[in-house]
């Protein structure tokens, strides 16, 4: 292997990393949730298979946002021959274009989620995550956490309170920096 190429770990460490913006942002050129799943599945195997392709020491989001933007058109190409209505290549182009400087809005307020999550209480964070990452019903939680379904929605109130706060603080401290 040269050393300008990605050891299969890395490749598999930069494609993870890049997953929630990549899912971002083929959301702004298709809007429907289970097809751009699909695409980010499509732009992953792409992602692997082209890897010698990307050069080290440019920048590997870029190019696997290309990668995305091209499996986009190519799977318009594919609904269109469906006879299914379709955006225009111009249209996923505006997109397309419109969309990058929101995810970069979008990265920094992820990080700056996962910076505020870490510092919730044990027990809130179990909460938040057994409802919103692991999508399960309240009534599941609060059976686990033996809680009634309406103190977890008080929980859940407060705690995106202090998210929104914490992340709105991160992110004007970084803005001053």
């Amino acid at each position: 292997m040269t050393s300008d190429q990605h050891s299969p770990a890395d490749t598999i460490r930069q494609i993870s990393h890049h997953q929630a913006a990549l899912l971002a942002y083929i959301l702004t050129l298709h809007p429907d949730r289970s097809e751009a799943q699909d695409i980010l599945q499509e732009t992953n195997v792409v992602l692997w298979q082209k890897v010698g392709e990307f050069r080290e020491g440019t920048n590997f989001k870029a190019w696997a946002f290309r990668i995305a933007y091209l499996q986009t058109l190519a799977h318009f190409k594919r609904v269109k021959r469906g006879n299914w209505l379709g955006f225009s290549s111009e249209l996923v182009d505006t997109l397309a274009s419109e969309a990058e400087p929101l995810l970069t809005d979008f990265e920094q307020r992820h990080a700056a989620l996962r910076s505020c999550l870490e510092k919730l209480p044990e027990k809130d964070n179990e909460i938040v995550r057994a409802h919103y990452e692991n999508e399960r019903s309240l009534a599941d939680v609060s059976a686990e956490v033996g809680r009634t379904v309406g103190a977890l929605k008080q929980v859940l109130f407060r705690v995106r309170r202090s998210l929104k706060a914490c992340i709105e603080l991160q992110l004007a401290e970084a803005a001053n920096v």
